[in-house]
């Protein structure tokens, strides 16, 4: 169960990096902005600095997942994560 839930856990990161680095790419083409509306305002008080909540807020769900011992709970969790990854990901592919 642990290296299950650790490789989860390091998934969850992953994705998390993942969504902020495809997010950048699409406002530094101007193809879109922001849908998630507290992103939307970390970007508007914070400018470049947006990241750290961005982070802060995938370390805290990981923090959660971690403290929890339901791995399917976690997989449910983890695969939601990858949604802004993939929408974003179809985006960039779309401006080519």
């Amino acid at each position: 169960m642990y290296w299950g839930k650790g490789l989860l856990l390091l998934c969850c990161v992953v994705l998390g990096y993942a969504d902020l680095v495809t997010t950048n790419v699409i406002l530094n083409h101007g193809l879109g902005g922001e849908l998630n509306p507290f992103m939307r305002l970390a970007q508007t008080w914070l400018g470049a600095w947006w990241l750290i909540p961005k982070l802060s807020f995938t370390f805290v769900v990981v923090w959660f997942l971690w403290r929890s011992n339901n791995l399917f709970n976690i997989s449910l969790v983890v695969a939601f994560c990858s949604t802004p990854v993939l929408n974003n990901l179809v985006i960039i592919a779309g401006m080519n």
